[in-house]
């Protein structure tokens, strides 16, 4: 991929990490560390840091108890138009912690494509 176009992606990841946090907001899950993560890190290093954190994140636990796992930056990770932003051993760390949660990921992944793509 192109410089050019790996720095797009970062920047649309970055948006799509904005508005998630947004969202979440609404929903009464502010995500103070997740923003303060983004401001110092940007979305493509932050997100590498929180799914590499040994300890499962609270912000993980909290969605979970939304019912919005697909929200996380884990699932977000694993969108096949983010993957050249990450390695496959982040994106395998990011499976792996959905699955601990009882997350069917390819179910929850492919639910989450279709509502995001946009109709051909």
């Amino acid at each position: 991929m192109a410089e050019e176009e790996q720095a797009e992606l970062a920047r649309r990841f970055s948006r799509d990490m904005n508005r998630g946090v947004a969202e979440l907001a609404q929903l009464g899950y502010p995500a103070h560390f997740f923003k303060k993560m983004l401001a110092e890190h940007g979305a493509v290093e932050a997100a590498r840091r929180l799914v590499s954190d040994p300890k499962p994140s609270y912000g993980l636990w909290r969605l979970q108890e939304l019912s919005r796992l697909n929200a996380s930056v884990e699932m977000w990770v694993l969108l096949p138009w983010f993957e050249p932003l990450f390695d496959q051993e982040t994106r395998d760390r990011a499976e792996r912690e959905l699955r601990l949660l009882d997350v069917d990921v390819d179910r929850e992944l492919r639910q989450l494509v279709s509502r995001l793509q946009p109709p051909a």
